[in-house]
């Protein structure tokens, strides 16, 4: 038998909230004009880092270049340089020179654990002032990546910043990506997309592509050893297979660009 109270009982069809979706969870996506403005002052972070550790070695009487995203930024592609590469022409040790600039300027560099807490090595950075923002400095020695010995007279000067030839630039960025592709840990591997954009940004710099084309560098055997230069043929075409709307642009270089 129905009670009163039973008969009574009103049932209310409340609204329940939207679930959330994927794009509900996303970031909002920051204004362009920020993006911008915080990519000009990582970038004259950089600058002043590649300023400050190339006037050390300059004092020392010791030959160095800048390399990778920076040296590309130089050369005018458009992408803001996370850190410092620098190619060093010595015989001491990268840790050796790291501890040289430290000690010549122990207020704005230091030395940083890397993600691998057994290795021997520490990684360099440097910042304006303490707990400020920091960028890497990389120090790299001759042989390391095929990295050659670069005589003092083969480097360059843009905006006062000693930076390696154009050629090699490009084709060390080529190894980048080739690297990254067959890397195994998978922060390394992601790299490989950011590698395939720099080196089209080069390969875009008509001016300096141009020089590539009249003066034909490949051959130099002072920047290029033959280990490097094989793999630097398998390479071409590697990227060529991955990207093959952009094999005509390498093939004006003077490459074969078929396996």
């Amino acid at each position: 038998m129905e009670t009163l109270l039973e008969s009574n009982i009103i049932v209310l069809d409340v609204p329940q909230p939207p679930a959330a979706t994927a794009a509900s969870n996303k970031k909002p996506k920051r204004p362009r004009a920020h993006k911008v403005e915080s990519q000009n002052v990582h970038y004259a972070l950089v600058f002043e880092a590649a300023q400050m550790v190339t006037e050390i070695f300059k004092t020392y009487g010791i030959s160095c270049a800048v390399f990778g995203s920076l040296a590309s930024k130089l050369y005018g592609s458009s992408r803001c340089p996370k850190d410092v590469d620098l190619l060093v022409k010595a015989t001491a040790d990268p840790q050796e020179l790291k501890d040289l600039i430290l000690r010549s300027n122990p207020r704005n560099f230091y030395l940083k654990m890397p993600r691998d807490p057994s290795a021997e090595y520490r990684i360099m950075w440097y910042r304006q002032q303490y707990r400020g923002p920091e960028c890497k400095v990389d120090v790299l020695v001759p042989g390391i990546m095929h990295l050659p010995h670069l005589r003092p007279e083969r480097v360059l000067l843009i905006e006062d910043i000693p930076v390696v030839p154009f050629a090699l630039l490009l084709l060390h960025k080529l190894q980048g990506w080739d690297d990254h592709c067959k890397a195994e840990e998978q922060h390394k591997k992601q790299k490989q997309h950011q590698d395939a954009a720099d080196v089209k940004r080069l390969m875009g710099l008509r001016h300096q592509v141009q020089i590539l084309k009249d003066t034909i560098p490949w051959v130099d055997e002072e920047l290029f050893n033959d280990e490097f230069w094989a793999l630097t043929m398998e390479r071409v075409k590697a990227y060529c297979a991955v990207f093959p709307d952009r094999a005509e642009d390498w093939k004006a270089l003077g490459f074969e660009i078929d396996s």
